[in-house]
């Protein structure tokens, strides 16, 4: 795809998310919040906070930037890859047909056709270097080679592909953990029972996954960035800024603890755990 494509459509779907943000500022939505109160007086010593007040903000940033990080990891996967890099997400709808209804596929988000109208490359999409664990890259081995061993049996009809990748969408490969390298089947260390799948599945992090996406674009990276902010400062044009969401946002969530507030502004931190465990 060329570059005022990428722009463009990026920008599109940022505009879209920055619209979910707002939604979620405007609906004042603490419920979502997970408050653990044995955490609270370690954090405000910590921290030394003199007030309730600055430790509500930080734990609604805290929130905040979790939300933002599991959006936008949904809005890579569920827009801007399908919408705008034209893979096809498999999603409830599609996962019903044949033979993508088969258990083997759970763990295969996209697939990317050829010019043909064929499937010909399938991607496990992952965000960062933690996103899995040992016993996932264990599964992600099982799960491949299933794939693979139904493919060449013909097992599959019409359906084919000549390549399985695991998309790590920021970062760098030489960042990733071990993980990556067991989910191929190679064993560094201790003997885990995988199977070696290196000449059919590969990992790809960062600038690689992305040009890889493209076609071997090497600046893909660079105009999705470009498409992010375009998308936002449209965003910011038609929706004006968000911070007096965000601190009607962090006055609401402090109010709902003034109860645990003494008149010389130390907290009651047992008032507080009786509220959240009774």
């Amino acid at each position: 795809m060329k570059k005022a494509e990428i722009v463009a459509g990026v920008s599109k779907q940022i505009v879209w998310w920055m619209g979910e943000r707002q939604k979620k500022l405007a609906e004042l939505r603490h419920e979502t919040m997970s408050v653990n109160p044995f955490l609270l007086p370690l954090i405000f010593g910590i921290h030394q906070f003199e007030d309730f007040d600055e430790l509500a903000e930080f734990l609604v940033a805290a929130h905040l930037s979790t939300g933002y990080a599991t959006g936008f990891g949904k809005l890579i996967d569920e827009k801007i890859l399908p919408n705008v890099f034209g893979t096809i997400k498999l999603d409830k709808a599609t996962r019903r047909t044949a033979p993508l209804s088969m258990s083997a596929f759970d763990e295969i988000d996209h697939i990317i056709p050829s010019a043909s109208n064929h499937a010909t490359k399938l991607l496990s999409l992952k965000a960062g270097r933690w996103t899995i664990q040992l016993t996932m890259a264990v599964q992600l081995n099982k799960a491949f080679e299933e794939l693979l061993k139904l493919r060449d049996s013909r097992r599959l009809g019409t359906f084919t592909f000549d390549e399985i990748a695991v998309g790590v969408f920021y970062g760098t490969k030489d960042t990733l953990t071990d993980k990556y390298d067991i989910l191929r089947g190679i064993n560094r260390g201790a003997n885990h029972d995988v199977t070696n799948l290196t000449e059919h599945v590969h990992v790809y992090a960062g600038r690689e996954f992305w040009t890889w996406l493209n076609g071997g674009e090497q600046q893909t990276q660079e105009w999705v960035l470009e498409g992010i902010s375009q998308g936002f400062e449209a965003a910011e044009k038609s929706m004006g800024s968000l911070i007096d969401l965000l601190a009607d946002f962090r006055k609401e969530f402090s109010q709902q603890f003034q109860f645990s507030v003494r008149p010389d502004r130390t907290i009651d931190w047992k008032a507080i755990i009786k509220k959240i465990n009774g």
